[in-house]
């Protein structure tokens, strides 16, 4: 009777611990969600261009180089959210996202991250600077970045990009709010890519 007495509380704990865990959600640990950059212009097209594209340096805020999504509550108040957060790194999820988008607009995969080797060779390079990358977790997500071309460390042309996704428009979330906000970015760093690289195609060979 005294065994059954002291095993009792810890069932009763084990219990409320996985009724926890199941209400959390799939892909949560301890309530907290995580995500991950998309590339929504990615294919799987076929390579057929040999041209070379060096990505980089990308430089972020320090505000967002963190593991937690930012967002704003309004123009002055920042919200840093415990409960979702970046898979993994958000400047290499910037950065691959990106490479992707490029891989599928110009139908290559000699692209590379800056730093490259020596011997990486490429044909054009672009140097990001994203002077910020958040918005309003309900209305729209607004970057705003300036980008460089340079080819044979030649500087093309320097110009700005000032992009804003509502988030609505990113689609429905599966989960919460913050996939929908988080689609509303990767629809956005498509639409830089696809900028940067008109310019490219416009660019002398």
């Amino acid at each position: 009777m005294k065994k059954i007495l002291i095993f009792l509380p810890l069932l009763i704990t084990l219990a409320a611990c996985s009724s926890s865990d199941s209400s959390s959600g799939a892909g949560s640990i301890g309530g907290t969600r995580f995500y991950s950059l998309s590339a929504p212009l990615a294919t799987s097209s076929s390579i057929t261009n040999k041209l070379s594209i060096g990505i980089g340096p990308v430089e972020i805020p320090r505000l967002l180089n963190r593991p937690q999504i930012v967002s704003r509550k309004d123009n002055t108040e920042i919200i840093i959210a415990e409960k979702h957060q970046w898979g993994g790194s958000y400047k290499e999820e910037l950065i691959k996202a990106l490479t992707d988008n490029f891989s599928s607009l110009l139908k290559t995969e000699r692209i590379e991250e800056y730093p490259w080797k020596s011997s990486f060779k490429p044909n054009y390079q672009v140097r990001i600077d994203i002077e910020s990358f958040d918005g309003q977790v309900d209305k729209s997500v607004i970057l705003n970045a300036r980008w460089r071309l340079v080819k044979n460390n030649k500087e093309l042309l320097v110009k700005r990009a000032v992009i804003e996704v509502p988030v609505s428009a990113a689609g429905s979330a599966s989960s919460s709010s913050y996939g929908a906000y988080v689609k509303a970015q990767s629809q956005a760093i498509s639409r830089l890519s696809q900028e940067i690289v008109a310019n490219i195609k416009k660019s002398p060979k």
